[in-house]
């Protein structure tokens, strides 16, 4: 079983690829020459398993709820885990 400096070295390269993905992103966009282009923008913010939607367009309104709801599932399925499988510390 991996031990806690495990788990903070993935948290931490994972933060670093989300970074990566949402700069990588931005430059990609702002590269593009086609200034009449419509972008649509949805989001979603996450304050434990509660998501607050946002968004400028049905289509990615729709696509943050689909997330959400993923990332709800995977949140709720988590706690339920470690719930589960960790040792209980007597009281």
């Amino acid at each position: 079983m991996a031990n806690i400096t495990t788990w903070l070295i993935i948290g931490f390269t994972l933060i670093v690829i989300g970074m990566l993905v949402i700069f990588s992103g931005t430059i990609y966009s702002s590269i593009q020459q086609n200034i009449t282009q419509k972008f649509e923008v949805g989001g979603i913010i996450m304050i434990g398993p509660i998501p607050i939607i946002f968004g400028n367009s049905w289509k990615a309104i729709n696509i943050a709820i689909i997330l959400a709801i993923v990332l709800m599932i995977l949140a709720i399925a988590l706690i339920i885990i470690n719930r589960t499988f960790l040792p209980k510390i007597p009281s």
